[in-house]
């Protein structure tokens, strides 16, 4: 992910993934097991929580931000539950993370963000202080107590974990799942497929994540002389390597402009490839199906008011996806009876 960020006195790195091979390997590891498939599985009772308790605080009014009050709203409460953040934390992270990726430098929504980032890294080195030491059955907790060849990983190390967990999980969920909803707004034919035959959102969710890869691109840096399709490259060269370019790759896809909810084999990139891929990418596809099921169960009918639509500004941030989705629908009944978390929740 590419946000500009202003320079603090430490510029944390996203720990692992600007780390190359073998130095990678020795924190990825950490990320693999929080974030494995069991892992996911054991989240699901709470990404079912978070969903339905986002979807209540809008149900009832027949109108919303499905940006804002939704897409942005559920990975940012799971990811930061999982981490360890307080609830009082969660909107004022997530909206920085969203605003950051969602409008241009001068919009006063991005130079909000960029003022928040501040508040975002102290309570990282405030919580991994308190976790040090006194942990918690928290994922911060998980990060700082971690060693590497015998040393406990160092403070900026561990801040730069959970700074890649905070903008790699937040807002690229919300950037897939706000796509796929205008998608799903404008082909109402698949919509209606999806109502009728859930048992395609298995492939679905594939060639959702095909044609509206969250991430754009990645810029990565030659370390050794290397040729492709004729073109040398040096060590030190920086190239862009365009992940929404792979999911179109005519050469790899058959009618690859073309949406097709039961391609299969779909040997998409949208989650990277090789050992930078993805290590959240169990979590997105279970966060991003429970979101679009429950959407599709509560509020079929629901109609974008395509006049406020607004699009991510196109090549700043390097993610695809929607700032502003102004939504209307039949209101509908609360399934929760949990009390109104609101207040804490921001």
């Amino acid at each position: 992910m590419a946000i500009s960020i202003p320079r603090r006195r430490i510029p944390y790195e996203l720990v692992p993934e600007e780390f190359d091979p073998p130095r990678f390997r020795l924190y990825r590891r950490f990320m693999n097991t929080v974030l494995s498939p069991a892992a996911v599985r054991a989240m699901m009772p709470r990404i079912k929580k978070w969903v339905t308790y986002y979807l209540d605080e809008v149900i009832e009014r027949g109108e919303c931000d499905l940006a804002e009050d939704f897409a942005a709203a559920v990975p940012g409460a799971v990811a930061l539950e999982w981490l360890g953040f307080p609830p009082e934390d969660w909107r004022r992270i997530y909206s920085c993370m969203h605003d950051l990726t969602g409008y241009t430098p001068e919009a006063p929504e991005r130079r909000h963000a960029e003022s928040e980032l501040s508040f975002v890294h102290t309570r990282i080195e405030e919580l991994a202080a308190e976790r040090r030491a006194r942990p918690r059955a928290d994922t911060i907790s998980y990060f700082v107590a971690q060693e590497v060849d015998g040393h406990a990983l160092t403070d900026d190390i561990a801040h730069g974990m959970v700074w890649l967990a905070i903008a790699g999980g937040v807002d690229t969920t919300a950037s897939l799942t706000s796509s796929v909803l205008v998608h799903l707004h404008r082909d109402r034919a698949l919509r209606a497929r999806l109502i009728n035959d859930p048992g395609i959102m298995k492939t679905a969710t594939e060639e959702f994540l095909r044609m509206h890869a969250p991430v754009r691109a990645h810029a990565r840096t030659v370390v050794k002389e290397t040729v492709v399709n004729g073109v040398v490259m040096s060590p030190g060269d920086r190239i862009m390597a365009g992940e929404v370019s792979a999911c179109h790759d005519e050469d790899a896809f058959e009618d690859a402009d073309l949406f097709d909810a039961e391609r299969f084999p779909n040997r998409h990139a949208a989650f990277g490839f090789g050992v930078h891929r993805c290590p959240g990418s169990h979590l997105a596809r279970a966060e991003f199906t429970e979101m679009i099921t429950q959407v599709l169960e509560r509020m079929p009918d629901y109609r974008i008011l395509e006049e406020g639509l607004a699009e991510y500004p196109f090549g700043l941030s390097g993610i695809g996806g929607w700032a502003k989705v102004p939504a209307v629908f039949t209101p509908g009944s609360r399934r929760s009876a949990e009390p109104d978390l609101s207040g804490a929740l921001g």
